[in-house]
């Protein structure tokens, strides 16, 4: 809480227009909020069809707490998962436009990393098409609370 009070110092004073929190549940999200008089603006958290908190997602978007999600290709593990590459083929897209676009459709802001500049052009082509919604209750469907990055969960 003292190093968030920092930063709501910091706010206050007009030194920053944003203060957010990365990989925060809704335990910790309910607490900040009842310490803290800012609400963090975003929270960072792993977010792909394997690790989909439907419910974080909700708790924050009810709270105005944006979601930014890292790592939507499950660190290239989805790449070749066969709904995901089936959806490719029928949206005549690649796997990773597949999954940048099911969480931008989700309301999650997205961050996909890469160094190869034709990937990062590539990545930026998902604003003109959208999954139906079948497609996208499918790729939800694929959660299974699988972290490819670090789990929170042990964090009190």
């Amino acid at each position: 809480a003292e190093t968030w009070r920092a930063m709501e110092d910091l706010c206050s004073k007009g030194l920053c227009r944003a203060i957010g929190v990365s990989n925060f549940l809704i335990p910790h999200l309910e607490q900040l909020i009842q310490d803290c008089t800012v609400v963090p603006h975003v929270n960072q958290v792993e977010y792909h069809p394997y690790q989909n908190p439907k419910d974080l997602v909700k708790f924050c978007q009810a709270h105005n707490i944006a979601v930014e999600g890292y790592c939507p290709l499950a660190m290239g593990t989805a790449l070749n998962e066969p709904t995901i590459v089936a959806m490719a083929t029928k949206y005549q897209r690649t796997p990773s436009q597949i999954l940048i676009r099911w969480s931008l459709q989700n309301g999650v802001i997205t961050i996909p990393k890469s160094t190869k500049e034709e990937r990062i052009k590539e990545n930026c082509h998902v604003f003109d098409f959208q999954l139906s919604g079948n497609d996208m209750e499918c790729l939800s469907g694929l959660h299974a609370d699988i972290h490819m990055s670090w789990n929170p969960m042990g964090i009190l």
